[in-house]
């Protein structure tokens, strides 16, 4: 497939899902945590990143059996040539509303915070058109650029946090389990398909060598951002107090606003959106990617790449019928998340079948892959 030239290996891939996941937490995903888990919310991160390595348990698995293949060319193989097809369309529509609500949530981010004059279409064509470059570039170039800029964005988000220390009060943080232990437990749960973007690790599947780059890659981002959600929302339920807190919107901004160094450092909550903005541009770029190869897959189309800008287009219109930004936010939590799980039981189907039918790829084909 010459379309899809360029490997990424397990820490490139690790990085990849990390900022996919981590943009998260710019915005509302903080905000689910303390509503299911109050004081606890640290506790309920925790949780789902447990769940979210559960369930990319045959993401892992299809890998092993199929290294070096994506999606779409396994479910041909499993499922056939007509029911395959529809499973990853199924999952490619997903994700381009992921891709929608990303694009919406960069537009109102930046609206609300920094620009509030500026034109929503301005903002969402330039969104756009940046993610449509870097996709076309491929999945290598994409996971290269957020291993590139880890680095900025996370010591951002991480300074942040530790100038925020000062001002936390343990005290908030009790008692254990918050709301109690079965509400924590079924809330995080059901916030548990916010792991389900780790479905874009195996859209791109033909770009990891083997089974085991995959595999460190989804487990090792999965890890990394449960590890980043408990400590964003410990300190902001040690700060803010679980009631203020669920009602934050941007919770890193809120964090950012209160660092005061003296003439040192001050106003850092405007590095913050500029770190937000390019996880952001990251995220979009990988679920552009991810749909694009996903739909071209399922289609038989020889390359990816021309249904980039169309796709793009429609995503752009799509995204200004959001009303405002409470109207993304239900979409994401009361559609998204369940639909999640979804996502994520179509790999465990897949994988079930491969079994069942002995479907795998040819031991010279993995080795060919490997090497």
């Amino acid at each position: 497939m010459g379309a899809y030239d360029g490997h990424i290996g397990a820490r490139e891939g690790s990085v990849l899902l990390f900022t996919v996941l981590g943009s998260m937490l710019f915005l509302q995903y903080p905000q689910y945590l303390v509503s299911v888990g109050g004081p606890a919310a640290w506790q309920a991160a925790l949780l789902v990143a447990l769940f979210g390595l559960v369930l990319a348990l045959p993401i892992v698995a299809l890998g092993y059996r199929f290294p070096g293949r994506g999606l779409a060319e396994i479910s041909r193989e499993v499922a056939g040539s007509v029911f395959g097809p529809l499973l990853t369309l199924a999952v490619s529509a997903w994700i381009a509303v992921a891709a929608l609500v990303t694009l919406r949530n960069f537009t109102e981010t930046f609206v609300i915070t920094i620009v509030p004059d500026t034109p929503p279409s301005v903002l969402i064509i330039s969104g756009s058109l940046l993610s449509v470059y870097a996709a076309y570039r491929g999945v290598e170039a994409v996971a290269r650029t957020a291993l590139a800029l880890l680095t900025v964005i996370a010591a951002g988000g991480l300074l942040v946090l530790i100038f925020s220390l000062p001002r936390v009060d343990t005290t908030l943080l009790f008692p254990i389990w918050g709301f109690g232990f079965d509400r924590t437990l079924m809330g995080s749960l059901y916030y548990a398909s916010t792991a389900a973007e780790v479905i874009v690790l195996l859209a791109v599947g033909h770009a990891f060598r083997d089974g085991r780059s995959l595999q460190h890659s989804s487990l090792r981002g999965i890890l990394l951002f449960g590890l980043a959600a408990a400590a964003t929302v410990a300190v902001l339920v040690g700060i803010a107090g679980a009631p203020l807190a669920r009602q934050e919107p941007f919770p890193l901004y809120f964090l950012a606003r209160l660092v005061y160094l003296g003439r040192f450092l001050q106003r850092t909550e405007a590095l913050i959106v500029m770190f937000w903005i390019l996880a952001a541009l990251i995220r979009l770029s990988a679920l552009m990617s991810a749909t694009a190869i996903s739909l071209a897959g399922a289609l038989r189309l020889p390359d990816y790449r021309p249904l980039l800008f169309p796709l793009a287009t429609i995503l752009s219109a799509l995204s200004l019928l959001p009303k405002d930004y409470v109207a993304v936010l239900r979409l994401d939590r009361e559609w998204m998340r369940p639909l999640g799980f979804a996502v994520l039981a179509v790999p465990l189907l897949l994988w079930l079948l491969a079994v069942v039918r002995g479907k795998a790829a040819p031991s010279g084909e993995a080795a060919g892959h490997a090497s």
